[in-house]
């Protein structure tokens, strides 16, 4: 019985070691994940709760931005290369009724008696409109002229620019003209003066409606 005792002395009741229940394990497992379950749970909230950053309204909007900003491109790039070719087209009326007005005016200038015939042929076809009622005649004036003094002509120089476009299509065209003049009086005598030439357009071409002298 002392021996009994004494055994139960050296290994009180409180001391007798126990393995852990299945509750024990719980709270320690719950532990475990409690650290980090928050932090996961708010990060995977947050991924839920974050709205997109383009809606499908934004897209849509971008997108007709873009078609609209396309068509802008296309038209402006439409009316500049309509201007383009409106621009060149004006340039070669141009270069053409300044090139036939320097034309018929040298024709009324012709060298001599002997090239009057070609001069008023030139003359009349290149008249139309009100100088054309008068090309006959201003040729048959020529021609009495260049025979009364034995008229000579030499061109020394001519030049001539666009100046206005006219309603009705017409081109006007400033030609200054100087040339050498010869007569029974006097030879080489040097005169200049300028013209205003209005140009019509007239069976494919340009011809001269007027020509009247500018006063230097």
């Amino acid at each position: 019985m002392e021996g009994d005792a004494g055994t139960s002395r050296l290994n009180p009741p409180g001391d007798i070691p126990r393995e852990p229940d299945s509750s024990d394990q719980s709270d320690a497992q719950s532990e475990e994940l409690g650290v980090d379950l928050p932090t996961k749970m708010s990060a995977d909230s947050d991924v839920v709760r974050r709205p997109e950053r383009f809606g499908r309204g934004w897209l849509v909007a971008i997108c007709l931005g873009l078609l609209v900003l396309t068509a802008g491109v296309a038209v402006g790039g439409y009316f500049a290369l309509k201007s383009h070719d409106q621009s060149e087209a004006i340039a070669r009326e141009d270069a053409l009724a300044l090139q036939r007005a320097k034309d018929c005016v040298e024709a009324t200038q012709a060298p001599d008696v002997a090239a009057m015939t070609a001069s008023q042929t030139k003359v009349i076809e290149c008249a139309t409109g009100d100088f054309g009622v008068q090309a006959s005649l201003f040729a048959s004036m020529l021609v009495e002229a260049y025979q009364a003094a034995n008229v000579s002509v030499q061109v020394s120089d001519m030049r001539g620019a666009v100046e206005k476009h006219n309603d009705d299509g017409s081109v006007d065209v400033l030609v200054a003209v100087r040339v050498k003049v010869s007569n029974t009086q006097a030879a080489d005598q040097e005169q200049g003066y300028r013209l205003r030439v209005n140009m019509a357009p007239a069976d494919g071409t340009y011809k001269i409606n007027r020509l009247d002298q500018v006063a230097s």
